[in-house]
Order: C-alpha cells, then sequence, then structure tokens
C-alpha cells in the first residue's frame, strides 16, 4: 500500500467514529489511532487524570504521544481528528471534523468534513475538504529537503516555510 493508500485506512477508521460521536452528543474529544509497523490499526488517547480536560490539551497530548511513537519506530501513520470551526467554500464560518494524517514516508493531509445541525438536532454532512498537512508526528526525511549552500542565494523560500540550518555552509527547507 502507498501511503496515502495507509493513511486513507485510518481515515475510514475515524471519521465515521467521529460522525457517530457527532450524532449522539454533539461534540466529541479529540481522539486518534495509528498504523503500527505490522500494519495493524490502534486507537490511541491521552488520560491526565482530569476528568474534563481543555480539547486543546488533548490534542496537543495526543501529538505528543503519536510524536514519541514515531521516534521510537513503532509507528508508519498517525490519524488524530477534533472538531474546529472553519471558513467554507463561500468563506462564511462553519463547523469541521478536522482529520490530520501523516505517514513516516513523507505524507501529510488534513481532511474535513463540514457539517450542520438542524431542525431536530439532525446532522448534514458536507463534502470532504483536503489541504496539505503540517508533518506535526514524522518529521521530513533527508530527501524531502531541498538543501543549497547558505550563501548562494538558491535558499530563496516563501515566508511560510522554516529553514533549518545544518551548518554555516548550508540550509534546508
Amino acid at each position: 500500500m502507498t501511503p496515502k493508500e495507509q493513511c486513507e485506512v485510518l481515515l475510514d477508521k475515524l471519521l465515521p467514529f467521529a460522525e457517530d460521536q457527532m450524532k449522539k452528543y454533539r461534540e466529541f474529544y479529540p481522539f486518534a489511532a495509528v498504523i503500527l509497523m505490522d500494519d495493524s490499526v490502534e486507537l490511541t488517547g491521552s488520560y491526565d487524570g482530569n476528568e474534563h480536560p481543555e480539547s486543546k490539551d488533548v490534542l496537543a497530548d495526543l501529538i505528543q504521544i503519536h510524536k514519541q511513537l514515531a521516534a521510537e519506530g513503532k509507528i508508519k501513520a498517525s490519524g488524530i481528528v477534533w472538531n474546529a470551526g472553519v471558513a467554507s467554500a463561500d468563506g462564511k464560518p462553519t463547523d469541521a471534523i478536522i482529520v490530520s494524517l501523516e505517514h513516516k514516508d513523507d505524507y501529510s493531509v488534513i481532511v474535513g468534513e463540514p457539517y450542520k445541525i438542524g431542525l431536530f438536532k439532525k446532522f448534514t454532512f458536507g463534502n470532504l475538504f483536503a489541504m496539505e498537512g503540517k508533518h506535526d508526528v514524522f518529521k521530513l526525511s533527508l530527501q524531502a529537503w531541498r538543501c543549497a549552500p547558505a550563501d548562494s542565494g538558491q535558499a530563496q523560500l516563501p515566508s511560510s516555510q522554516r529553514v533549518i540550518v545544518l551548518s554555516e555552509k548550508s540550509a534546508c527547507i
């Protein structure tokens, strides 16, 4: 399977559960799953003893847990789900289920599913949208970095990209 296909496996496990939680409870805490090196899928969670944690704290904990698992070489892919307000295609604010998917082989995507709560608490889910992910869990491999000598003028980057200086003589994005 390709990295994209493996991330789609996670999406197929995570998104229906998030939809179900929204229909039943109108909210959910962030939750996550990983694909282990043997291709099995496992749910991951975070608990710090607080029965009512802030969602942003749970999300940060899940990212840290997945980073640790990735650094230890225990996972191939990561999927983390949360609920957020986003701008719709027409620029209007809407709520959406957000799924951040990453693979160790330099694949990262964020998938969103907008929703509306109508009469009698009926949920209507919109079309999925996707955008490039952030690579929060897996660091980009050296093959993904574009390097140039620091004094060559070739390391011209858009302001949105970070520069990692490996030495005084080279810079990579």
